[in-house]
C-alpha cells in the first residue's frame, strides 16, 4: 500500500531519469525554461523535469545552454534628493563626529537611490579588466606537490578593452536578483569529507532519488529594518572627506603592506567610491545618506558567489563589490585600515599634521573608526552574511580591535573566537584549491587568511595559558605562494618564474607573504609546545617530545634561505626596508621563542632544562635580549610600527630582562652558585642593557599599548638595579622591608635547579604582556 504512494513520476520511470549534468557559471545546475521563466524550483531531472511532468507539458522542458546571452542597458536614474534629517540618524552621528566635523548641506545627489530600489535598477560599473591571452603556466614538480590541485590557465570569457578606471567608458552590468532572492550570502564550499554530518545521507542521496537539496537561496531573508539604514547613514558620515581617508590607506600601504587585503585591491574599492558616491559624502545631506545605505544593504544582502568562478579575475572582482555595487563588507575594511594607521604611527607624524589646520587626534581617530568597523561587523552578523570580503573584514577588524585592549582580556578572547569559528564555518580547515567557484586569487587569499588566523591562535594561547581554539589534528594548512602584489592581481602567472621550487620569491626580499608561509611552521611548532605545557604526559614522555620539539626547531632554522636570516652581529647593514627588518627580527624572536617556552616547560614540569648544555634558559634568555636590545638602539628605524615595537618589548624584552635580572642579583649574592659558574653573566654588559632597557621602557606613553605590562616590568628591573648599584654591598640590600610585594625569597638559589624560581615564576605567569603584532595579523 505503501508503494502507491511514492511519486509517479518516480514509480514508473525512475530508471530512466537522469540529473542534468550541465551547470551554469554560479556553480547553480541550469533550469528548463518553464522553471526559469517562471522563476520556479527544478529539480533539473532529464528528459523531463518533475514540474513539467505534472503539467503534461514535457514537449516545453528544454534546457537552454544559453538562455541570458541578449544584454540590455538600463538608463541611470536622475538625481533627486531631499534635505529631511531624522533624529536616529543624528544620534548615530555623534558616535563618529565632533561640531566641526558634522554633516553641512551642500550640491545633491546625482543618484535616486529611493527610484532605483524600488525599480531593482543597478547601474554600470567601468571595466576594470583588461582582456589578455593566456598560456598554460609551466609549474614546478616540487610546487605542484606542496600545493595540490592548480589550474594553469587563467583567461577571460568576454574580451574588453585595457582601461583605466577613470578613463573608461564601457560598462559591465550586473544582472539584479528578484526581491524574493535577495538573501544572507554563504560561501558554498565542499563540505563532503564531512560525512559524519546528520544531513550526510540525504545529501549523498537526495539527487538520485530526484530531490533537489535545499539551497542557501531558499532561505528567507529579514527586511532590513529602517534603524538598520540609519545606523549605516551614521557610518557614511565618517567617509565625508575620502581623499584624507586615501591619504591614510596610502601611508599604510608605504610601510606596512598587506597580505590578505592588499593595496591594489584597495585602489579599486576606493575609486569606485569616490567615482560613484562622491557628491553624497560631500554634502552628507542625511536623507541622501539614507538612500546610499539603503542601496549598500541591498548589494549587501545578495550573495558575492554568483562573481566567483574559475576564470573570474581579481579587477572583475573588485568592481563588482564597489562603486553602484558597494557593500557593507568594503566599507568596513577601508575604516579597518584608517584605524590600523592611526594605532601604528606616533603622535606628531605629517600624515596627521598640516599648516592650516590643529594636529589630528590620532588616539580618537583610531578609536572612531575600529568603532565603525565594528558596526559593518554586526551588520553583516545580523543578517548572517558570509563570505570571503566578510572574513577578510572580520580578519582585519579583529586586529584593530585586540590591539586596542589587553592582550589576554576575556574581549579579545571572544573576538578570536568568532573569528575561527567563522573559517571553521566557511570549511577553511579543509583543503583549499582551484575549482569550478573558487578562482586562483581566492584560494591563496584563503590559504593566507587562515594560516594566519591560525598562528595568531597560538600566540593567544600561549600567551593565556589556554587550549587554542585551532588544533593541527582538525586542521589541513596550505602554505600559499610567495607572491608580490602585482603577481597576485595578475590575470595570468607564471609561477615558475614567479617562485622557486619551494614556493619562495625570488627576489632575495622579505614581504608579508613570506612572513605568512613561515606562519604554518612556527605555529605547528608552538602548538606541540602547548601539548606538552598544558598536557598532562608521564615525565619520560615530556623529556622525549622536548627533545623532539628542540630538534625539529632547529632544523626549520638551518633549512630556511639565507635572505630570512638576520645578521645578529651587524644587522643595519643590508639595504632592507624597515618593514623587512621588522620581519627579520620577528623570525629570529619566533625561533628562540620556542627554545624559551620549551626551557619553561621543562623547568616546571621536569624539574631541569635542556639535556643540551648549550641551550639553557639563561642562554636563550641572553641571545632574546641582545636582540631587544639592538632594537631598542636602533628604534628609529621602527618609529612606524609603535604596536609591534611595543608588543616586542613587553613579549620578549620584559620576561628575557627579568630572568638575567634576578640571576645577576643571584650571582652577585652567591659567586660560588652552580649557575656563576656554569654561566657566568658579564657584569657591566648586563647592567648597561638592563638600565638601556629600563629607560626605554619609561619612554612608553600611558595611552599606549602595552603601558601596563612596561610600566609594571620597568619598576621590577629598576628595583633590582637599585638594589646591585645602591650604596653598601649587594648581600645587605638582598632582603629589604615589604619592596611593593614583589620580594623573591630564592633569589640566593640558581634558577635551573629543581623549585628555585619560586615565586617569581608565579610573577612571570601573572605578567599581562599587551597584545598581538601587527605583522602577525594584516
Amino acid at each position: 500500500m505503501t508503494g502507491n504512494l511514492f511519486p509517479a513520476r518516480l514509480r514508473v520511470s525512475h530508471q530512466e531519469k537522469r540529473r542534468n549534468p550541465s551547470f551554469r557559471r554560479n556553480g547553480k545546475l541550469q533550469a528548463c525554461e518553464p522553471c526559469r521563466k517562471g522563476k520556479l524550483r527544478c529539480d533539473h531531472m532529464l528528459p523531463t523535469c518533475g514540474r513539467c511532468a505534472r503539467r503534461n507539458k514535457p514537449e516545453q522542458c528544454v534546457y537552454h545552454p544559453a538562455p541570458l546571452t541578449k544584454r540590455t542597458t538600463i538608463p541611470t536614474p536622475q538625481c533627486t534628493s531631499s534635505d529631511q534629517s531624522s533624529p536616529e540618524l543624528n544620534s548615530f552621528s555623534t558616535l563618529f563626529h565632533t561640531g566641526s566635523e558634522r554633516s553641512s548641506n551642500r550640491t545633491p545627489s546625482d543618484f535616486e537611490l529611493d527610484s532605483a530600489r524600488r525599480n531593482g535598477v543597478f547601474g554600470s560599473l567601468p571595466a576594470l579588466v583588461q582582456s589578455v591571452e593566456c598560456n598554460s603556466v609551466s609549474i614546478p614538480r616540487a610546487v605542484l606537490n606542496q600545493y595540490d590541485e592548480f589550474v594553469p590557465r587563467f583567461s577571460r570569457a568576454s574580451s574588453l578593452p585595457a582601461q583605466s578606471w577613470s578613463q573608461s567608458q564601457q560598462s559591465t552590468e550586473r544582472r539584479p536578483l528578484p526581491d524574493d532572492q535577495i538573501r544572507a550570502d554563504a560561501l558554498d564550499f565542499d563540505s563532503r569529507s564531512a560525512f559524519i554530518n546528520h544531513n550526510a545521507i540525504l545529501a549523498e542521496n537526495e539527487l538520485s532519488i530526484g530531490i533537489q537539496p535545499p539551497s542557501a537561496d531558499s532561505t528567507p531573508m529579514s527586511k532590513v529594518s529602517q534603524s538598520h539604514i540609519d545606523s549605516g547613514a551614521a557610518v557614511l558620515t565618517l567617509l565625508k572627506d575620502l581623499p584624507t581617508i586615501q591619504k591614510y590607506i596610502d601611508k599604510w600601504f608605504s610601510f606596512a603592506g598587506g597580505v590578505v587585503v592588499i593595496e591594489p585591491m584597495v585602489k579599486i574599492y576606493t575609486s569606485g567610491l569616490w567615482s560613484t558616491w562622491q557628491k553624497t559624502l560631500e554634502s552628507q545631506r542625511p536623507a541622501d545618506l539614507r538612500l546610499m545605505s539603503e542601496k549598500i544593504w541591498e548589494n549587501t544582502l545578495r550573495p558575492v558567489s554568483p562573481l566567483l568562478h574559475r576564470h573570474t579575475t581579481p579587477r572583475e572582482f573588485c568592481a563588482n563589490v564597489t562603486g553602484r555595487f558597494l557593500r557593507w563588507e568594503v566599507v568596513g575594511i577601508l575604516v579597518t585600515l584608517v584605524s590600523l594607521v592611526a594605532q601604528s604611527l606616533k603622535d606628531g607624524d605629517p600624515v596627521f599634521c598640516s599648516h592650516d589646520e590643529p594636529p589630528v587626534d590620532r588616539a580618537a581617530l583610531a578609536r572612531r573608526m575600529c568603532n565603525a568597523s565594528e558596526m559593518c561587523v554586526n551588520f553583516c552578523d545580523d543578517f548572517g552574511v558570509l563570505n570571503d570580503l566578510y572574513l577578510w573584514l572580520l580578519y582585519e577588524n579583529s586586529v584593530a580591535y585586540c590591539s586596542m585592549r589587553t592582550r589576554g582580556s576575556y574581549e579579545n578572547a571572544r573576538k578570536l573566537s568568532g573569528l575561527a569559528t567563522a573559517l571553521l564555518c566557511c570549511n577553511l580547515h579543509q583543503e583549499i584549491k582551484v575549482d569550478d567557484h573558487t578562482p586562483f586569487f581566492i584560494a591563496e587569499f584563503r590559504k593566507r587568511l587562515f594560516i594566519c588566523a591560525y598562528e595568531n591562535d597560538k600566540h593567544f594561547a600561549t600567551f593565556a595559558g589556554r587550549p587554542p581554539k585551532l588544533t593541527r589534528h582538525y586542521c589541513r594548512l596550505q602554505i600559499p605562494l610567495d607572491l608580490t602584489d602585482a603577481q597576485t592581481m595578475a590575470e595570468g602567472l607564471d609561477l615558475e618564474n614567479a617562485v622557486d621550487g619551494e614556493g619562495w620569491n625570488q627576489r632575495g626580499t622579505v614581504q608579508r607573504c613570506t612572513f605568512a608561509r613561515l606562519s604554518a611552521t612556527n605555529a605547528l611548532i608552538t602548538e606541540e609546545i602547548l601539548e606538552v605545557s598544558l598536557g598532562y604526559s608521564p615525565r619520560d614522555e615530556i623529556i622525549h617530545r622536548a627533545a623532539e620539539i628542540e630538534t625539529k626547531t632547529n632544523k626549520c632554522w638551518e633549512e630556511l634561505p639565507d635572505f630570512l636570516r638576520i645578521d645578529i652581529d651587524n644587522p643595519w647593514s643590508m639595504n632592507r626596508s624597515p618593514l623587512e627588518l621588522l620581519f627579520l627580527v620577528q623570525i629570529r624572536l619566533g625561533h628562540l621563542d620556542h627554545h624559551f617556552l620549551l626551557q619553561r616547560t621543562l623547568i616546571k614540569k621536569v624539574g631541569s632544562g635542556s639535556a643540551n648544555p648549550n641551550i639553557t634558559l639563561l642562554s636563550v634568555c641572553s641571545e632574546i635580549f641582545k636582540l631587544v636590545v639592538l632594537m631598542v638602539d636602533n628604534k628609529d628605524h621602527f618609529r612606524d610600527f609603535q604596536v609591534d615595537f611595543v608588543s616586542i618589548l613587553a613579549t620578549h624584552g620584559i620576561p628575557t630582562a627579568a630572568v638575567l635580572a634576578v640571576e645577576l642579583l643571584h650571582q652577585e649574592q652567591n659567586p660560588s652558585s652552580a649557575s656563576a659558574i656554569g654561566y657566568p653573566l658579564h657584569r657591566s654588559d648586563t647592567i648597561q642593557s638592563l638600565a638601556v632597557f629600563v629607560s626605554c621602557l619609561g619612554t612608553i606613553r600611558t595611552e599606549a599599548n602595552g603601558f601596563h605590562s612596561c610600566d609594571r616590568g620597568r619598576k621590577f628591573l629598576k628595583r633590582i638595579l637599585d638594589m646591585i648599584l645602591g650604596p653598601g654591598p649587594a648581600a645587605s640590600r638582598s632582603s629589604p622591608p615589604n619592596v611593593e610585594g614583589m620580594i623573591d625569597p630564592t633569589l640566593g638559589a640558581p634558577l635551573l635547579q629543581a623549585g628555585s624560581d619560586g615565586d617569581f615564576v608565579r610573577w612571570l605567569e601573572s605578567m599581562e604582556w599587551d597584545q598581538d603584532s601587527l605583522v602577525n595579523f594584516n
